[in-house]
């Protein structure tokens, strides 16, 4: 099975990419064109907001160690089976957060939105294989062909129902089974068959357990921000910030596409203990990166406001001004993941344990001042205040760390 080059891995990493993201995006606007009011906007951006509790756990950090084993030390089916050991954690945990943390009557929303959530993460350990094959042309067309379905099955049971949780299951039903063709594409370069091989299992689960926990602080950092918000405001005012919120973080995304594809190559400068080629790759995608954000802050200053109306209406394009402190949390983000996978291709888990724990620090004891000054944009700043810090400290991680682990 012949490779594609780096710039054909990126191409179709970031049209599959690109498509789920809009596809995932033009759900939150239409469950609120689709619906009476913004309760059920609310609902769905509270069960998103859960499953960044339910991602990093599900997800463990595995892509990013996967990919990095450049030595093939650990066979894939080891890797597909440690998933489905973490998706259980990861559920039963999650829940049991929700049970603690919000109303018996969004449970389950939240329970039928992780079920979804569960299908992306264990693809994403097929995705892997196939991004150490550098075969992402699989991982986009999957990407896509996911996107749609859940759309349109999303769009057609909520016309029909009104009903949000019956949505759900609806783009469940219609996305599920891909994963049967993800599951024969990656059998082609390894086999795919879960190895309960405990000692292997074991051993991933210490050794990115300080990486999971660093993930985990920085997806709380954005949950327990929107949680005070809908909690101190009111689920409304929560489902207005998540609608005009969505379409900035798609510029994150494409920031995401960016340097997916780079970590193999990364791993290798590591592995040949090519410091100065580190260095330089970093600082690339690093002004890549800005770039994209900046390109993205320009377009929405200019057509933002138009942008909603057309989409949302003119109740929702009153809230524009939303999204400029939107497109620094985002930037943010973007960076603070990057700079975290890079630490664990350098095997440095504790370092991303601090530093995100540092930044979830941060983001309690601001979230109250700055959401009672400044209102939904309080959320935003929040999280660009916190991100920035923990991307800093990252960063100079690893410029003065040396990559040889």
């Amino acid at each position: 099975m012949s490779q594609l080059s780096l710039k054909s891995n990126m191409l179709w990493n970031s049209i599959g990419s690109l498509t789920y993201s809009m596809c995932q995006w033009l759900i939150t606007v239409l469950v609120v064109k689709l619906s009476a009011d913004f309760s059920a906007s609310g609902a769905l951006a509270l069960a998103m907001a859960m499953s960044n509790v339910f991602q990093p756990i599900a997800l463990y950090r595995i892509r990013a160690y996967q990919v990095s084993d450049v030595k093939n030390e650990i066979a894939s089916g080891v890797y597909v089976a440690l998933r489905l050991v973490t998706i259980f954690v990861a559920f039963s945990i999650t829940l049991l957060y929700a049970f603690s943390t919000t109303a018996i009557s969004n449970i389950l929303c939240i329970f039928l939105y992780l079920v979804f959530r569960a299908g992306d993460v264990f693809i994403d350990v097929l995705h892997g294989i196939d991004q150490k094959e550098l075969r992402m042309d699989y991982c986009g067309q999957s990407n896509a062909i996911r996107g749609v379905l859940m759309l349109a099955a999303f769009c057609c049971v909520m016309v029909l129902t009104d009903n949000l949780n019956l949505s759900i299951v609806g783009m469940i039903c219609a996305t599920y089974p891909i994963i049967i063709l993800d599951l024969k594409r990656a059998s082609q370069f390894s086999s795919v068959k879960p190895i309960f091989q405990f000692s292997k299992i074991f051993f991933l689960l210490k050794t990115c357990l300080p990486s999971v926990i660093g993930m985990a602080a920085c997806n709380l950092v954005v949950t327990q921000a929107r949680q005070y918000l809908g909690t101190n405001m009111g689920q409304d005012m929560l489902g207005i910030y998540a609608s005009v919120c969505t379409p900035v973080v798609i510029i994150q995304a494409c920031a995401g596409y960016i340097y997916a594809p780079l970590l193999g190559g990364f791993a290798n400068l590591i592995e040949n203990d090519d410091f100065p080629g580190f260095r330089k790759r970093l600082g690339k995608v690093l002004v890549a990166m800005f770039l994209v954000f900046g390109l993205g802050a320009t377009g929405f200053f200019f057509i933002g406001k138009q942008f909603l109306t057309i989409v949302f209406g003119a109740k929702i394009s009153a809230y524009s001004y939303l999204m400029y402190a939107a497109i620094l949390s985002c930037g943010s983000a973007a960076c603070i993941a990057f700079l975290g996978d890079l630490l664990v291709a350098k095997r440095k888990m504790i370092i991303c344990c601090i530093c995100n724990a540092i930044a979830l620090c941060l983001s309690l004891i601001l979230t109250p001042f700055f959401i009672r000054e400044f209102g939904m944009n309080g959320v935003s700043l929040v999280i660009a205040i916190s991100y920035i810090l923990g991307s800093l400290l990252m960063l100079v991680s690893l410029l003065r760390e040396n990559p040889v682990r």
